[in-house]
C-alpha cells in the first residue's frame, strides 16, 4: 500500500502538473466557451448586486434616522427588495450556465477517456489495474467537474464581490477599510503555504479510492475462487486494511483542508472587532454616520461567505488538480499501435500471412522477461489452414495475437498479402480478421447480442447460422429464453464449452478473410469437437485459418502444421509427416492419445 507521504511534491512539480492540466482542459473550455462566458458575465452582475445590498440598507437606515418620512423609507425598502430579488435571479442563472458547462465537460472528458482507453495497446494494461482505471473514469472526473463548476464559479464571482465591496467601503471611509482588510494578506500567505500538503493529501485520497475500487472489482469478479479457498476472512481483513488506510488519508486531508475555512471564518470576526473599536470611536466622534456604520457591519458580514468560499474554492482546485493529474497520465499515454504516416492505401486483404525472422518480447514488468518468439519464419498461403501446436508457454497465443497487431513488432516481421502489417490501415487489417481468444470473454448482454457483437445491429438469421456452425444450436433447449437469454457478467450463466462456442459464433458471423482460433475448442468434449470440426470444414473454405490448439486432434487436417517450443519453430509439415518424424509433435500425439484412452477406461469402469 502506498503511503500518503509518497505523494508529496515540490512546487515546481505541482506547477508543471497544472500547466499540463491547463493545456489539456483548454480545448474543452473553448468548446463550452459560450456557457462559461455568459455564466461569468452574469456572475459578475450578481457580484455587483451582492455588494450593492449593504448600500441599499445604508440608504434605508439614513432615511429612517434622518426622518425623511414614510414614503422615503418605503422606497428604500422597495429598493432593498428589488436588489435582493435581482441578486437571487442572477445567482440562479449564473449557476445554471456554469454548472451545465462543467457537466458537459465531464461528459466529453469521460467519452474521450473511454475512447482513448480503447485505442491503447495490450501492453498498457499489463501495468494498470482495472479498479484504478475505473476510479479515474468515475471519481476523478467527478472531482474535475466540481472544480470546473463550483470552483470556477467562485473563482469568477468571489474576487469581484471582494473588490466591489472594498471599493464601496473605501469610498465611505478609507482608514476604517484599511484596518478591516489588514488581516487579508496573512490569509493569502497561509493559503499559499497549505497548497502542497493539500495537493498531496487529495492525490493520496484519489489513489486510495482507486485501490479500494480495484480490490472490490477483483473480489466481486473472483468471488467463486474466494469461497472455494475459504478466503472470506482473509479477504475481509485485507479490505479492512484498505478501508482503514483510505479513512486515514481522508482524515489527513480533512485536517489540512479544515485550516482554510477556519481561518476564513476567523477573519470576519476580527473585522467586527476592528469595526467596533475604530468605527465605534469614529461614530462617537461624529466622523461616521449610523447608516455608514451599519453598512460597514453588513459589508463585513457579506464578506464572510466569500472569504470562506476562497478556502473551499482553493480546496476544490487542489482536489481537481490532483484528479486531473491522474486523468492526464492516461490521456498523455500515446497509442503505440495506430495508423502511421506512411500507411498504405489498402482496402481489401486476401489473407496470405507471412512471418519473416519474427522475434518478440513482451514489455518487461519488473524482472527481464525472456523472448516469447525467436526467429519464427513461415508462410501461410491465402485460403489455407495452418495449425499451431506446442507445449504450454511455447508462444502459440503470442504468435496469433501479432497477426491483428494487438502488440507492436518491428517492421517487416509480419506481413499480410506481402504488406507489412505496421503499414496497413488498422481498420482494414482488423476488419479482415476475426479472432476467438483463448479466454472466451462474453459481455453482460443476451446470447444473440454477444454473437452479433461485431455487427452494426443484431440480425437473427445471421445469428442462427453462426450458432449452428459453432455447434451452439444444440444448447438452446437448455437456455430458458434461447438466444434472448442474458449470459451474465463474463458469460457466467453458460458453461465453459458454451462460452467457447458462443465466442466462435461471434467470429464466424463476421465472415472474415482471416480466422484465428486460439484453442477455441479446449473446453468441449471430443465428440462435440469432432462435430464442430466437420461443420467448420465448410466454414474454412475460401478463408485463411490459423488454429492454435493444445490438442493434436484439432489440427490433424490442417494444410500446414507448425510446432513451437520455447518460442522457436521446431517442426513443420502435415500430420502424417510429423508423426513419422517422431519428434515433439509425435510425442504430444502419443501422450494425448494415451490420456484419452485412460479417460475412456475410467468412464467405462464407472458405468460398470
Amino acid at each position: 500500500m502506498t503511503e500518503a507521504s509518497d505523494f508529496v511534491q515540490d512546487r515546481a512539480t505541482i506547477a508543471e502538473g497544472r500547466r499540463r492540466m491547463f493545456r489539456l482542459l483548454v480545448p474543452y473550455l473553448l468548446r463550452n466557451r459560450r456557457d462559461y462566458l455568459v455564466g461569468v458575465v452574469v456572475t459578475i452582475v450578481y457580484a455587483l448586486f451582492f455588494a450593492l445590498f449593504p448600500k441599499t440598507v445604508q440608504w434605508a437606515m439614513e432615511a429612517l434616522v434622518e426622518g425623511e418620512g414614510a414614503r422615503a423609507v418605503l422606497w428604500s425598502c422597495a429598493l432593498i427588495a428589488g436588489v435582493a430579488l435581482l441578486r437571487s435571479f442572477f445567482r440562479f442563472f449564473s449557476r445554471v450556465r456554469i454548472f451545465n458547462a462543467a457537466r458537459e465537460i465531464e461528459f466529453q472528458l469521460r467519452d474521450d477517456l473511454f475512447a482513448h482507453l480503447q485505442r491503447l495497446p495490450q501492453s498498457f494494461y499489463f501495468t494498470r489495474r482495472t479498479g484504478d482505471l475505473m476510479s479515474r473514469c468515475v471519481n476523478d472526473l467527478t472531482t474535475i467537474r466540481l472544480m470546473l463548476g463550483v470552483g470556477l464559479l467562485q473563482l469568477a464571482q468571489t474576487p469581484v464581490m471582494i473588490v466591489v465591496a472594498l471599493t464601496m467601503m473605501t469610498i465611505m471611509d478609507p482608514v476604517l477599510t484599511f484596518w478591516m482588510v489588514l488581516p487579508l494578506p496573512i490569509f493569502i500567505l497561509i493559503a499559499r503555504s497549505l497548497g502542497p500538503p493539500m495537493h498531496a493529501s487529495n492525490l493520496a485520497v484519489q489513489v486510495g479510492l482507486a485501490d479500494m475500487s480495484n480490490y472490490l472489482q477483483e473480489n466481486v469478479t473472483g468471488v467463486a475462487v474466494v469461497r472455494a479457498y475459504a478466503m472470506e476472512a482473509v479477504s475481509k481483513r485485507r479490505f479492512d486494511a484498505l478501508s482503514q488506510q483510505l479513512y486515514e488519508r481522508w482524515m489527513r486531508a480533512v485536517r489540512v483542508q479544515a485550516g482554510l475555512p477556519a481561518l476564513a471564518g476567523l477573519l470576519p470576526n476580527i473585522g467586527v472587532l476592528l469595526l467596533f473599536v475604530i468605527g465605534g470611536s469614529k461614530l462617537i466622534a461624529g466622523e461616521l454616520g449610523i447608516g455608514e456604520f451599519f453598512a460597514f457591519f453588513l459589508f463585513n458580514a457579506e464578506l464572510t461567505m466569500p472569504l470562506f468560499l476562497i478556502g473551499w474554492m482553493f480546496n476544490l482546485v487542489q482536489r481537481g488538480t490532483a484528479s486531473m493529474q491522474r486523468v492526464e497520465e492516461v490521456l498523455a499515454t500515446e497509442p503505440t499501435i495506430a495508423d502511421r504516416k506512411d500507411v498504405l492505401d489498402v482496402r481489401e486483404l486476401r489473407g496470405e500471412i507471412e512471418f519473416r525472422n519474427l522475434s518478440f518480447q513482451y514489455p518487461a514488468t519488473g524482472a527481464q522477461r525472456p523472448a516469447a518468439l525467436r526467429d519464427v519464419t513461415f508462410r501461410v498461403p491465402a485460403g489455407s489452414v495452418v495449425g499451431v501446436v506446442g507445449p504450454v508457454g511455447a508462444g502459440k497465443t503470442t504468435l496469433a495475437s501479432l497477426i491483428p497487431r494487438l502488440y507492436e513488432v518491428d517492421d517487416g516481421m509480419v506481413r499480410l498479402d506481402g504488406h507489412d502489417v505496421n503499414r496497413l490501415p488498422l481498420a482494414t487489417l482488423r476488419r479482415a480478421i476475426a479472432m476467438v481468444p483463448q479466454d472466451s470473454f462474453l459481455f453482460s448482454l443476451s446470447l444473440a447480442d454477444n454473437i452479433a457483437y461485431g455487427l452494426p445491429a443484431t440480425e437473427m438469421n445471421a445469428v442462427r447460422r453462426a450458432a449452428a456452425r459453432a455447434g451452439l444450436d444444440r444448447d438452446l433447449a437448455e437456455l430458458a429464453d434461447g438466444f434472448a437469454t442474458p449470459v451474465g457478467e463474463r458469460g457466467v450463466k453458460l458453461s465453459g464449452g458454451q462460452r467457447q462456442r458462443a465466442a466462435l459464433a461471434r467470429a464466424l458471423i463476421l465472415d472474415p478473410k482471416v480466422l484465428i482460433l486460439d484453442d477455441t475448442l479446449s473446453a468441449v468434449d471430443a465428440e462435440t469437437e469432432a462435430a464442430i470440426q466437420r461443420e467448420l470444414r465448410q466454414v474454412f473454405e475460401g478463408r485463411t485459418v490459423v488454429m492454435v490448439a493444445s490438442r493434436v486432434s484439432a489440427v490433424r487436417a490442417a494444410d500446414l502444421i507448425v510446432v513451437l517450443d520455447e518460442g522457436r519453430v521446431v517442426e513443420r509439415g502435415v500430420h502424417e509427416q510429423l508423426i513419422a518424424a517422431g519428434g515433439l509433435y509425435a510425442r504430444l500425439a502419443r501422450d494425448q492419445e494415451a490420456e484419452r484412452e485412460r479417460a475412456q477406461r475410467v468412464v467405462a469402469g464407472g458405468r460398470e
